[in-house]
């Protein structure tokens, strides 16, 4: 080791002396021959640049870039001939450090090997008219000889920027092209005759990259850093690129791409690869119309995405297509919030190949969606959205849930599910924007399986609910709903016209026609519709569209009009009973209005109209109009509760009925008439008529005929009109022809002891009556000599007395009071 080591110190110190002296002889060199060099750098620099050059100063630097040699240019600027109008030199830097080959020098060859630029602007622009400098990068015409008979030829090896700017402005085509470099190194390696290979490392500032200035920037102030290799294919004149990584803005992404620059129409092609990047972030990188159009919905979670971006480097937009993929992302959209959202989509601003790639021309689609709602599972095949200058929406959207889960989502303080199982389909085909006025575009079906839901505001629940519930554009439809409510097996179906516009709106204006089916219905058990609604507590809800839309249901079901059409085989109520019954209802808030009413009962048939309105608590009034045709009157009497009177009852009557009745009421809540609420108007007829054990006429026995039978008195056709009001009824002049004796009565019956009657008894009725006589009406203004006047009037004791009117004294109190009566309206 001791005799190696002089050998080594000897050789370093050979060595060391050989580079000195290498040194010294090409500073030397460059010393004496500097005029020279510099010479050949702006030579160079004259013969490739066709423009004005200015340099303020020039240097040579040979220990920069030791053992290369380099030239300093100070303060360079390159212009055009209109630069005194236009304001914008090709090149502005403040240095430029031209890299030479020492041994091309020696050897007289072009010695150019590297270009630095540092602290300045590259800027080539065409304006609005065409004019354009990029014809500075040609070479000057009277060159082109001398440079073609040179069997040399430039290696350019190097090119570096630091702290430029790069500018590439079209007005005319509406583009804009600007990087702020920090620092851009490309190494060229041109040793394959077919192209140039360039080991680029790049870390830089996007200000703009703008294919079209009104629809803005891609990659807006977003940093661009990377190691990669560029190739520039010489023979077709394409500049690629093949899955290089790269980093915008700390991301990182993979990029591959081509420039084909041949021709008249220079084309490019960008493709991008990015995984697990923010939603937000990706928007941010698309120019701020794409940017806004995407915002309609966000998504928390990593993406991983996809783009293509082609199209032509000289005019026109470029074709843009993006594919992403998320799982379990939450995800907001102008309608719902979704959670654990999975799904894939694309979005393209070409839908129709040829047309402008503009908004109109662009769309969004998302594939497989699976997410949560508030609990419940959606799934959707295809969501699209197109036009996205005026956004429209075409969304697909089911779901199988238990009904039980609704009432948080919904909220609803008129309706709840208690039990069962529910699906929905939905269509939407329409804009995104909330539109109240206009919201014709959904189609579904909701379905209910073996539900029960309670509607609060009466406190009724529908049992064993089974069927469907469609929606077409604004109007709703019902089919086929069965149920049970109150015992009563019920079928309905139902639709609401313009629902889904109305409720957002006028859920007044909302009307819902209903039909319903049963074969036996018992009102009794819908006593409960006389009852108020329950009203609304003031429940607290969260400030979302959920509790909007719950609010929206109760106000429609509390303002809507619903058109009930009913038909029940047998309808009950206490006592009375009906079949083939036919009811056409209108409910409003606090009113219910019968349209018709048609049944039969009682061995004839009945229609009927009128309402009833729910003025406070335990007091309804109702109005109606009722015709009855050939019923048994003892049945009607008995099933109307005597007409909330008692002067002549079902039980003491026989005969087919025929009447028209006009009538107002006092129900409570319980559907019991109050008798002094009572004003109605029955003017009837009754055929084969029998009045059994009637109490009033059985007391004219004191008087006459005591030995006829009172207790079943037969009649020819009794008819007349009957004037109720406040507990009494007012009996016009009536012809009674029997099988007792003839009558015409007339008078007051009151229950409040104001009863004023009077009975004519005809003299002809002494004449002996057979067993088969057939009483005949003769008419009531039959004279009235010839008869017996018996005056009916309460008794100490309350009840009616009898007595004789031997002058007829009621006719003339009656017409004693008809002509008081006269001078107080005058």
């Amino acid at each position: 080791m001791s005799k190696i080591l002089p050998w080594l110190l000897k050789g370093f110190l050979i060595l060391t002396g050989i580079l000195i002296l290498a040194f010294i002889g090409v500073f030397t060199y460059v010393s004496l021959n500097k005029k020279k060099i510099i010479g050949l750098v702006t030579q160079e620099i004259g013969t490739k640049l066709n423009g004005k050059v200015d340099i303020r100063d020039v240097e040579l630097s040979f220990f920069r870039n030791f053992p290369e040699v380099s030239v300093l240019l100070h303060d360079v600027s390159i212009t055009d001939t209109l630069f005194s109008a236009h304001r914008h030199p090709l090149l502005q830097a403040e240095e430029v450090f031209v890299n030479i080959s020492f041994w091309k020098l020696i050897k007289s060859e072009p010695p150019l090997k590297g270009l630095q630029l540092e602290g300045g602007t590259v800027y080539l622009f065409t304006d609005s008219t065409g004019y354009t400098n990029t014809y500075l990068l040609n070479p000057r015409r009277d060159t082109v000889t001398t440079t073609a008979k040179t069997p040399y030829k430039n290696e350019l090896k190097s090119i570096l920027l630091k702290d430029m700017n790069i500018v590439i402005s079209d007005a005319r085509k509406e583009k804009l092209y600007n990087f702020m470099v920090t620092r851009l190194d490309a190494g060229i390696d041109s040793r394959d005759s077919s192209s140039f290979l360039f080991a680029v490392r790049a870390d830089l500032l996007v200000k703009s990259l703008a294919f079209n200035l009104q629809r803005g920037s891609f990659l807006k102030d977003k940093t661009f850093t990377g190691r990669f290799d560029i190739k520039f294919l010489k023979k077709t004149n394409r500049l690629v690129f093949d899955s290089i990584d790269v980093n915008i803005a700390g991301h990182p992404l993979n990029l591959s791409g081509s420039f084909d620059l041949k021709g008249n129409t220079p084309q490019f092609a960008l493709r991008l690869h990015v995984r697990k990047i923010l939603y937000p972030f990706v928007r941010s990188l698309l120019p701020a119309q794409l940017n806004r159009n995407l915002s309609i919905v966000d998504v928390d979670k990593p993406v991983d995405g996809d783009a293509v971006i082609t199209g032509p480097l000289k005019g026109g937009d470029p074709r843009v297509y993006i594919t992403w993929s998320a799982r379990n992302a939450k995800v907001k959209t102008p309608f719902l919030d979704f959670e654990d959202a999975s799904f894939e989509g694309y979005f393209t601003n070409e839908v129709v190949a040829g047309r402008p790639r503009k908004d109109p021309n662009s769309k969004i689609e998302v594939n497989h969606f699976k997410a949560r709602w508030h609990g419940l599972s959606l799934s959707s095949n295809r969501i699209e959205i197109l036009n996205l200058y005026k956004p429209l929406l075409t969304c697909d959207l089911g779901s199988h849930f238990e009904l039980k889960t609704l009432n948080d989502i919904i909220g609803s303080e008129a309706i709840r599910f208690n039990e069962g199982a529910g699906s929905i389909q939905v269509l939407y085909k329409g804009p995104i924007e909330k539109n109240n006025n206009t919201n014709s575009l959904l189609n579904g079906a909701v379905s209910f399986s073996n539900a029960s839901i309670l509607y609060t505001p009466r406190n009724v629940e529908m049992k064993q609910v089974n069927g469907k519930l469609t929606f077409r554009n604004s109007d709703v439809f019902v089919e086929n709903l069965q149920c049970l409510v109150m015992d009563n097996l019920v079928t309905m179906q139902g639709r609401a016209d313009n629902l889904l516009t109305l409720i957002n709106t006028q859920p007044g204006k909302a009307n819902i026609d209903w039909n319903i089916y049963t074969p036996s219905l018992n009102l009794g058990s819908f006593m409960y519709l006389l009852q108020p609604r329950n009203k609304k507590t003031q429940s607290k809800r969260n400030n979302n569209r959920v509790s909007d839309m719950a609010d929206k249901i109760d106000n429609l079901m509390e303002q809507c009009t619903l058109q009930v059409t009913l038909k029940a085989d047998k309808l009950l109520y206490k006592k009375f009973e009906a079949s083939r019954t036919i009811a056409d209802i209108k409910l409003l808030e606090n009113k219910y209005v019968i349209n018709k009413l048609s049944m039969d009962h009682a061995g004839g048939h009945i229609e009927m109209n009128g309402s009833l309105v729910h003025e406070r608590d335990n007091y309804n009034s109702a109005k109606i109009r009722a015709a009855l045709q050939h019923v048994e009157v003892n049945k009607v009497f008995a099933a109307f509760e005597d007409f909330g009177q008692d002067g002549i009852v079902g039980e003491n009557l026989e005969g087919k009925l025929t009447a028209n009745v006009e009538a107002a009421m006092i129900m409570d809540d319980k559907g019991a008439l109050l008798p002094s609420g009572l004003v109605s108007k029955v003017d009837f007829s009754l055929k084969d008529g029998a009045l059994n054990n009637y109490e009033p006429l059985k007391k004219l026995q004191r008087f006459v005929f005591k030995k006829r039978d009172f207790d079943n008195i037969r009649f020819a056709e009794l008819k007349n009109t009957l004037e109720i009001n406040n507990g009494e009824i007012k009996i016009n002049r009536m012809e009674i022809q029997s099988s007792v004796l003839s009558l015409f009565v007339e008078g007051l019956y009151s229950q409040t002891g104001k009863t004023d009657m009077s009975i004519q008894v005809p003299l002809n009725n002494l004449k002996k009556r057979d067993e088969d006589y057939n009483p005949e009406n003769v008419g009531t203004e039959t004279k009235r000599t010839g008869s017996v006047y018996i005056r009916g009037r309460p008794g100490e004791d309350g009840n009616i007395k009898f007595k004789l009117d031997l002058f007829n004294r009621y006719s003339r109190d009656k017409e004693n009071a008809l002509m008081a009566d006269s001078l107080n309206q005058k």
